[in-house]
């Protein structure tokens, strides 16, 4: 009985793990990257990790302060555009160029990062 539940176990397992993979990655069908906008902010966040790097700026507009989410390509490419882990820091400024989202929600996806200094990646 203990190896068939263990067999019985391992088969389903196995099975799901594609179903797994499959609901750990999204659509960018959300971003509208016909259009581009730049948005200024503050650093709140910044983490270059897999499959997506993340950022939270916070923005003063029209709306007031708040803060806005986006995300962009993952850690490995924005290393080869030139980003390293010293380059962004809390309490930078930096622009972001973005597909903004097509419901119009705050946030898109990042398609140039340019810190104040004018380096872009």
């Amino acid at each position: 009985m203990t190896r068939r539940f263990f067999v019985s176990m391992s088969a389903s397992a196995l099975l799901c793990w594609p179903a797994a993979a499959l609901w750990a990655h999204h659509s960018a069908a959300q971003y509208d990257f016909g259009k581009s906008v730049k948005i200024e902010g503050v650093v709140k966040e910044f983490k270059a990790e897999n499959p997506h790097t993340a950022v939270v700026l916070t923005v003063k507009d029209a709306k007031g302060t708040h803060d806005i989410q986006f995300e962009a390509q993952s850690r490995n490419n924005i290393y080869r555009r030139g980003w390293r882990p010293d380059s962004v820091h809390v309490g930078d400024k930096m622009t972001v160029e973005i597909a903004p989202t097509r419901s119009g929600k705050a946030g898109g996806y990042v398609k140039t990062f340019i810190l104040a200094d004018g380096t872009e990646f």
